[in-house]
């Protein structure tokens, strides 16, 4: 028997919020309920019913974590699962938008270049015609990357420099093949184009290389403001930093963890161990070499005026200028990069290269606590004022939602 479960639902734009909230949690009733059953999906609620009191609107960087839960199931069921369309009066417009955004081209069947298709969906073809005509903008496209792109790449040398050296060359052509024009376009990431392809560039490759799975991307602009997603579902934050054989001499593993005193909440522990596991992984990209998560959302907040949030499991964490001590983060990061830097071309004494490393080491520790005890102090299940977020249901794998103003 196969049940079937709506993706967008009538009268409801389907945001990042929604898809955490509602779409996850549908997802998690039917395999408790049903787990023994196949799962299929109807893309549009109301289907060929109530066509004309029926609207749907899918907010665009809410699809890279719809492929990215899709993909997840049909590993787990071992196949494609199976779509079904409808195209009338209501769902025509969304539709049109996903056909031409890729959607289905991305999740269907590979094609015979092997260009395009993750085999995670199966669909009638028949359904995707007779459109209104709306073009899009040529670069808001989904897009995913996978081992499979890297195909001259040997994936099984040993040095994790070099192989991470090769991916990032090719990954950055790509990124900078789809995105630049749509930075180009706002005022508030015209001037950090290239920060913002360098960084891109290597998260990208940290999901190729670590995640397991495919990660997909997808970067949209209007006239309010510049939105872009990344997201996997791949091992997460955690498992990735555990995998680590080796740190450099600034980190040991769970030094955050075990420098953060426990505070006592009204909410699960659990949740409480995700939020770490999430500044886990910030404080240890504040002190790298390269630019990386955490960069990325020093770009967005204080270049940017943006807004960043991060998902992992059960948790989100939102930031804007508003957070009480992002300005001093940001100053901190900039004098450990510029440490290395200064490292890197003039080969400082190794005594005084890690005794500066350790110095502003202690001095962002500081400040990750502050921002963390802040974080737990503050929080409140009005998503509009509260910096986390938990939900019940758990969503493995690394998420990035961004937005930033036009003006």
């Amino acid at each position: 028997m196969e049940s079937i479960i709506p993706i967008i639902d009538s009268n409801v734009n389907f945001t990042p919020l929604v898809f955490y909230r509602d779409f996850l949690k549908k997802l998690a009733n039917f395999y408790r309920e049903n787990p023994t059953e196949e799962i299929a999906f109807r893309l549009f609620g109301n289907g060929d019913d109530d066509i004309y009191n029926s609207s749907y609107r899918i907010d665009p960087i809410a699809l890279p974590l719809l492929l990215s839960i899709l993909e997840q199931l049909s590993k787990f069921h071992k196949n494609p699962l199976r779509l079904f369309l409808n195209n009338n009066h209501a769902t025509s417009s969304a539709l049109e938008f996903l056909y031409r955004a890729n959607f289905f081209k991305t999740a269907g069947d590979r094609d015979y270049y092997n260009q395009y298709g993750n085999s995670i969906i199966s669909y009638k073809e028949e359904y995707l015609g007779a459109f209104k005509g709306k073009e899009i903008r040529k670069d808001h496209l989904i897009r995913s990357y996978r081992k499979d792109d890297y195909s001259n790449i040997d994936f099984q040398i040993n040095d994790d420099i070099l192989l991470r050296d090769q991916i990032n060359s090719l990954t950055s052509y790509y990124v900078q093949d789809h995105f630049r024009e749509l930075l180009y376009d706002n005022p508030n990431t015209v001037d950090y184009q290239n920060t913002y392809i360098d960084i891109l560039s290597e998260l990208i490759t940290n999901g190729v290389m670590h995640s397991g799975s495919t990660t997909y991307a997808m970067m949209f602009v209007d006239k309010f403001r510049t939105k872009f997603s990344i997201s996997d579902n791949g091992i997460g934050l955690k498992k990735s930093l555990e995998a680590k054989i080796t740190f450099p001499f600034y980190y040991k593993k769970d030094d955050f963890k075990n420098s953060i005193s426990h505070k006592k909440t009204d909410f699960s522990s659990y949740y409480v161990e995700n939020l770490l596991d999430i500044f886990e992984a910030l404080y240890y990209s504040s002190l790298k070499e390269r630019e990386g998560i955490l960069d990325l959302m020093l770009n967005v907040v204080i270049n940017s005026n943006g807004y960043f949030r991060l998902h992992t499991e059960n948790c989100q964490i939102i930031i804007s200028n508003r957070f009480k001590y992002i300005a001093k983060l940001h100053e901190i990061r900039q004098q450990i990069l510029n440490v290395h830097n200064i490292n890197e071309i003039s080969n400082m004494e190794q005594s005084d290269f890690k005794n500066s490393i350790s110095q502003y080491k202690k001095l962002i520790m500081e400040v990750f606590e502050n921002m963390f005890n802040t974080a737990i102090d503050y929080y409140t299940e009005e998503t509009k004022f509260s910096s986390i977020r938990f939900f019940n249901v758990k969503f493995k794998g690394v998420h990035i939602e961004v937005e930033i103003p036009n003006t």
